[in-house]
């Protein structure tokens, strides 16, 4: 009886939803016969959730998506992603050897970069050296970064137990002469570069009636190219 009551009592624990976060469980990878060590070189994804939770913790929604990653200089493609923007993990889901769906956190330490969706993220340490997963928008010495989250709140009528998922938020950034800077409107993001490029970059934005805040992807791409074309080290 003894060994039954703890039991019931850790289930409890671990359920209990008096807490405002969700806890990100994991635990070894069984091995995967045939399969890359590189890649599969993970921990299982298990990520438990106060009971009536609304909104999911992914970048777009639970379905996972046929994307690539790199990792350690491979690039693996064809492979099912999925990009947990509350817990900034890349999950992929595999078959296992006895051909069941398995979901497995991709090595934080290995993974360099990834694409899914269509788009491309990056993972980047900025001057402290912290790692963080970057959506990145165009190539060269001048590049956008986005870095996505969400937060899990508690609804606010009182006597609520019951918790959402925000929106996906964005944080914008330039990565400009090797630092990342963030910019909130049109006037900071021209203010980030040069005095001598700042004036023409204030004129493109003005001339393409862009606002950084709402631009798409596209748009933010098609700007930092230009800001490139007159780059000089």
């Amino acid at each position: 009886m003894t060994f039954v009551f703890r039991t019931v009592i850790s289930f409890f624990l671990l359920f209990n939803l008096s807490g405002i976060s969700a806890q990100l469980k994991s635990i070894s990878v069984d091995d995967v016969y045939g399969s890359d060590p590189l890649l599969f070189n993970g921990r299982h994804y298990i990520f438990f959730l106060p009971l009536y939770t609304g909104g999911n913790q992914y970048f777009s929604g639970p379905k996972f998506e046929i994307g690539s990653a790199t990792i350690r200089n491979v690039t693996y493609n064809e492979l099912k992603l999925n990009y947990d923007i509350y817990n900034q993990k890349l999950i992929l889901e595999y078959n296992n050897n006895l051909g069941a769906a398995s979901l497995i956190i991709i090595s934080d330490a290995w993974l360099e970069s990834f694409s899914f969706k269509g788009l491309n993220f990056e993972i980047i340490s900025s001057q402290d050296t912290l790692k963080r997963i970057y959506q990145v928008l165009g190539e060269g010495p001048n590049r956008i970064l986005y870095y996505w989250g969400k937060k899990l709140n508690l609804e606010s009528f009182q006597g609520s137990k019951n918790h959402n998922f925000s929106s996906a938020t964005k944080e914008m950034n330039v990565y400009t002469g090797n630092q990342i800077l963030k910019y909130r409107n049109n006037k900071i993001f021209y203010s980030l570069f040069g005095s001598d490029k700042r004036i023409a970059i204030k004129d493109y934005l003005h001339k393409n009636h862009i606002n950084v805040k709402k631009a798409t992807d596209q748009t933010m791409t098609e700007l930092i190219l230009f800001c490139n074309t007159f780059y000089t080290k």
